[in-house]
């Protein structure tokens, strides 16, 4: 293109010094037909912009990540006019497609339709768009050429994969559930802190006047669960680029354990905050299949805070009742170190799940006397580390 326009402004200095040598008809008529290519060339430009037309869909709108799925665009010439130079931008950062690429240019003649179809895979969950990103048009004599958003733009809700695994990270579950297969019977010493509205009968009054703080007893008895999943669905960024990553992971490991409870019949819960605690599990479910659509609905906000999941935490009895607590989240701070202390201090053995591919964002859990830490990227398999 640049080559085009120096040509351009050559022929048009030849053509002015054409004139200036040579008043003739024929100089004048090359020095007018010069001036007018970029006049023409963009008069093309306007026209095509208003008349081109894309078309493309999906064969469905909900779909899962990394699932392929049939996706058609066709490119349509409906005027009597000839379009040139045509190249269509695909999103690329969170979805791919196959056999086709940016740099295909395309020409329609008049009355005529280019169409394509290929499969669209999406690499994370979430809401976003896909597809054809922005159109790319050029004029017969590659002096100009101007990109502009596709107006008729598909957007997606992608659920999360469900992967089978019996490993996460380095970490066997089996090793790490082995604990949980002894059960309680009696009211046992451990307690936590009084949260208003628990029943008073099961207040640690020996504590109470040794320390002077009110703490309840935590009662343990056959029926209790035996894991609960804690997932954090706190937003921090706001660059899609930067929280769809990290929340299509913590999702995927929350599925990963809570599929691999359910098939080896270990009760479970899983607890979120979707402004306030939502807990899910099998039997309020009914089925797997129910509390997957459950946790693919799931919203990550900034006003789930670990504030807020702190004080939930505390609030539900049955969380101190089970036997270990997996918690998976992708940003640590004080409060959840607070929430991590708070388990251990009644008993339970935690497993952090830490998405993230910064080493320099890993706790330091080096006080913590009964926890496991998993980091994990959000682009890698979660089987494996960060490496």
């Amino acid at each position: 293109m640049r080559r085009n326009r120096i040509i351009w402004g050559v022929l048009w200095v030849l053509s002015v010094v054409c004139i200036s040598l040579d008043g003739g008809a024929v100089t004048y008529g090359f020095f007018t037909a010069i001036t007018l290519v970029p006049i023409v060339s963009a008069l093309y430009l306007l026209a095509v912009y208003k008349l081109f037309h894309i078309y493309q869909e999906l064969d469905q709108r909900f779909i899962t990540v990394n699932e392929p799925v049939s996706y058609r665009f066709a490119l349509a010439d409906e005027y009597p006019i000839q379009f040139s130079g045509i190249r269509v931008r695909f999103f690329t950062s969170f979805s791919s497609i196959t056999d086709l690429d940016d740099e295909t240019e395309y020409e329609l003649a008049p009355h005529s339709r280019i169409e394509k179809e290929t499969r669209l895979i999406c690499k994370y969950r979430g809401e976003y768009e896909i597809g054809i990103r922005e159109i790319e048009i050029q004029d017969f004599f590659r002096l100009f050429r101007i990109r502009y958003k596709n107006k008729e733009r598909i957007r997606v809700f992608v659920k999360p994969q469900l992967i089978e695994t019996d490993s996460v990270g380095d970490i066997r579950l089996s090793d790490a559930v082995r604990s949980s297969e002894q059960s309680k019977s009696e009211p046992d010493v451990l307690s936590r802190d009084y949260v208003p509205g628990d029943d008073r009968r099961y207040i640690n009054w020996s504590q109470y006047a040794r320390t002077g703080t009110l703490m309840t007893r935590l009662l343990t008895g056959t029926d209790h669960q035996e894991i609960a999943v804690i997932t954090d669905t706190y937003r921090r960024d706001s660059e899609p680029s930067e929280f769809l990553p990290a929340e299509n992971r913590i999702l995927e490991i929350t599925l990963a354990l809570c599929y691999y409870f359910s098939r080896n019949r270990i009760n479970f819960s899983e607890y979120h905050l979707q402004n306030e605690m939502v807990c899910l599990n099998a039997e309020n479910t009914k089925a797997f299949d129910e509390l997957y659509e459950a946790l693919a609905e799931v919203s990550f906000n900034s006003r789930n805070t670990h504030k807020s999941l702190y004080k939930s935490v505390l609030r539900r009895r049955d969380i101190f009742e089970s036997s270990m607590v997996f918690i998976v989240l992708s940003v640590w701070d004080r409060l959840t170190d607070g929430m991590l202390r708070e388990l251990e201090r009644n008993g339970l053995h935690a497993v952090i799940c830490f998405v993230s591919d910064n080493e320099d964002l890993r706790p330091e859990l080096s006080e913590h006397r009964s926890c496991d830490l998993i980091q994990l990227s959000p682009y890698r398999d979660i089987t494996g580390g960060l490496k």
